[in-house]
């Protein structure tokens, strides 16, 4: 890759199982020694939650929780969404979601972007990229809504 940061294997083995539905979502993070891409977390682990804040029951809602608002992460979900139209039904699609917060430090930005192709081209089935630089970008209607303009 561009920034010499190469993808863990757990990454893969982890996302082989996501795709087994083992998950609903699994988080990555570029390690503390900017190496390589790692699993920070999957939607089986206990949130980190800020001191008296209630624990989210959406799924969704924990995928969100899990972004930090001051650094960047990728990660995938498997996100149901609903058919329109004659077909009727709920369809899922394979997201990877590149997070990017404004208020991410200048070399975590460039870091991630230059990395984004070395663990997006190595997780197969992905259906297309939710690029996200504010919360707003995150919301299951934003992202119903770039789903709907893809298709």
């Amino acid at each position: 890759s561009f920034s010499g940061i190469v993808v863990d294997d757990s990454c893969l083995t982890t996302y082989a199982d996501f795709k087994l539905h083992k998950y609903k979502y699994v988080i990555y993070k570029i390690s503390d020694d900017k190496k390589s891409v790692v699993v920070e977390a999957t939607s089986d682990d206990e949130l980190k939650l800020e001191e008296g804040k209630p624990e989210p029951t959406d799924v969704y809602e924990r995928f969100m929780t899990w972004l930090p608002k001051t650094d960047a992460r990728f990660a995938v979900y498997d996100f149901d969404f609903e058919i329109e139209g004659g077909q009727g039904g709920t369809r899922n699609k394979i997201l990877f979601y590149s997070w990017v917060p404004d208020s991410a430090g200048v070399k975590s930005k460039m870091l991630y972007a230059s990395t984004i192709n070395t663990i997006r081209d190595k997780l197969e089935g992905v259906a297309m990229t939710i690029q996200a630089t504010e919360e707003e970008d995150l919301m299951p209607e934003s992202v119903k809504d770039k789903m709907s303009k893809f298709r």
